[in-house]
């Protein structure tokens, strides 16, 4: 659960020192590999704060509660005690390259999307446009956002739940979003109001998935990259979606 590190780091990088979150944030970076079963209260009073201020921190990070986040450094930590003690270095080389190759292969027929060509050509036209992700796939959106600004196209993208969720339900025509999920389901997840899409100025959505199985809202266009059998293959196919359109862009 890499992604868990990259949001706690996010926050360090833009929230102030004596802020609870950057506390919090700082707190569990640091302690990571020894937090495993550690109690709410625990780690409220080890950060000199409130548990309803350790909870509202998990609810920002886009989890329920507490004991999401439990459960997350729970599996992180079992995940890489597997990876480090059943792969010499050869194998992680090997299976790396084998899952790489995998995963183009898939990839490649996606590009015959047609709506990956209208995606290209309404990021050239918008003004106003987001790049969300919930979670692992918020990552995937500030590489997005940080590459396309190399291009002199800006896009507001934000790891905060709270922030996407009232972006998304104020937003107009004049806006365009492009939201990542692997498993398709961003809006069950983050709880939106979806009668923002009823409005007869509602704003232009692309979902980026790699769900086949993944049914959409006919207001929003989905892009499917495929279906993968595990989070590498998945990581990689919105990596490289991701690097796809900054090229196609870059030489409109």
């Amino acid at each position: 659960m890499y992604w868990l590190k990259i949001a706690l780091f996010s926050i360090i990088d833009r929230e102030k020192e004596d802020s609870n979150n950057y506390i919090i944030a700082r707190y569990i970076l640091e302690n990571y590999n020894r937090l495993s079963g550690v109690s709410l209260t625990d780690i409220a009073q080890q950060c000199n704060l409130s548990k309803a201020a350790v909870s509202r921190f998990c609810k920002e990070l886009g989890l329920l509660d507490y004991v999401d986040l439990q459960m997350l450094i729970r599996t992180s930590g079992k995940y890489e005690e597997k990876a480090k003690s059943n792969y010499t270095v050869e194998q992680q080389k090997e299976e790396f390259i084998n899952q790489t190759s995998l995963t183009f292969n898939n990839f490649k027929s996606a590009l015959d999307d047609p709506n990956i060509e209208q995606l290209l050509k309404d990021i050239k036209k918008y003004d106003s446009i987001y790049t969300f992700g919930h979670l692992q796939a918020s990552h995937v959106a500030y590489i997005l956002s940080n590459n396309l600004a190399i291009s002199n196209k800006f896009c507001f993208c934000t790891q905060s739940w709270l922030d996407q969720k009232e972006k998304l339900e104020k937003a107009s025509s004049k806006d365009l979003f492009i939201i990542f999920s692997s498993s398709g389901d961003y809006f069950k997840r983050m709880d939106v109001n979806m009668s923002f899409l009823d409005k007869e100025n509602r704003p232009k959505i692309y979902m980026i998935s790699s769900d086949r199985n993944d049914k959409q809202n006919d207001k929003i266009t989905t892009i499917n990259l495929g279906s993968y059998i595990n989070n590498l293959q998945s990581n990689i196919a919105m990596d490289m979606f991701v690097n796809y359109i900054d090229y196609r862009y870059r030489n409109l």
